[in-house]
């Protein structure tokens, strides 16, 4: 995911992966209220580890009270393989979808049964952030990283900033969710990292309102250990991530996406199983299917805070 995942090397450098294609998917929804983190016991062997390969992404948990309804959608076919996949079909109107103004980096959804909010999402890259500039400028929500799994020994590791994150965006206002990028093999691993994530966010004492997201990427320009997993692989391990998750936290997860993954390499189950944040960096949704979140561009300025942002929009029904 763009400014999301960094790819991270032994050296302890960080590179950006990008997570995007093109082609049709998916969907997903499900009501979720404010969350409050279970004690969970993490294992020693689960803790961060400073050693070896690491890698970025996103996925997080929010903060304060967000209240978004699923949409009343109907329901589109599309085949992957031998099955046949339905999902609930994306509502929105792409002509909606405008800049706020004629010199804003900021796209909006114009439409009087919905409401948009503009958020970001963030990693330990952004270095020192002033959330109340952020908030001043009018974003309302972030994710924050919590943490990744190196791509090359598959060593689990923890965000520096993501506690420092999501008190601040919290203190500053914002609703806050989390993220984390995986590079997990099967079930196993998948389920560990959730509970690694779990554990960062019990730690920060931020009560999230926004969902876990599962982010799982091939790396770009290098040898990922998990890219060579099969849809069922993939689709298996975004379900052990999300039972794990959620039974430790009494709050939703969510899944990043794009069209190209949607098609390949999640299920139908899967797609209809956890709200999405998609990805996607033209001027209007390209998906058939339904999505809550939409990550629309890589390259966006934001006060308080140095370099290019990822820029999120959040739709919601006012109804």
């Amino acid at each position: 995911m763009s400014k999301k995942n960094d790819d991270g090397r032994e050296s302890g450098e960080f590179k950006e992966t990008a997570f995007y294609a093109v082609l049709p998917l998916l969907v997903v929804a499900s009501l979720f209220r404010g969350c409050s983190v279970r004690s969970a016991e993490i294992p020693d062997a689960m803790k961060q580890t400073t050693a070896a390969q690491q890698i970025v992404s996103d996925e997080a948990a929010g903060t304060r009270a967000a209240d978004y309804k699923a949409e009343p959608e109907e329901e589109t076919g599309s085949t992957k393989g031998p099955e046949t996949v339905t999902v609930r079909s994306n509502p929105y109107n792409p002509a909606n979808f405008s800049y706020l103004d004629e010199i804003s980096e900021n796209i909006a959804y114009f439409d009087e049964n919905y409401e948009s909010l503009q958020g970001i999402d963030v990693s330990d890259h952004q270095g020192e952030i002033d959330w109340e500039a952020v908030a001043d400028a009018g974003y309302e929500f972030v994710f924050v990283r919590v943490g990744f799994r190196g791509y090359g020994e598959g060593t689990l590791n923890e965000d520096s900033m993501a506690i420092e994150y999501m008190q601040g965006a919290e203190a500053a206002g914002l609703e806050v969710g989390a993220y984390f990028f995986s590079q997990a093999l099967d079930e196993e691993e998948a389920a560990e990292e959730a509970l690694f994530a779990v554990d960062v966010i019990k730690r920060s004492g931020v009560r999230m309102t926004l969902p876990l997201v599962y982010d799982p990427e091939f790396i770009e320009g290098a040898q990922g250990r998990a890219d060579n997993l099969s849809r069922e692989q993939i689709s298996a391990n975004a379900q052990a991530f999300r039972e794990a998750a959620e039974g430790a936290m009494s709050c939703k997860t969510a899944l990043y996406t794009n069209l190209y993954w949607e098609n390949n390499y999640f299920d139908n189950e899967t797609l209809n199983d956890f709200e999405i944040w998609y990805a996607d960096y033209e001027e209007a949704p390209q998906t058939p299917y339904h999505f809550t979140w939409w990550q629309y561009s890589e390259t966006g300025s934001v006060p308080g805070i140095k370099g290019e942002m990822d820029l999120n929009l959040w739709i919601k029904r006012v109804d």
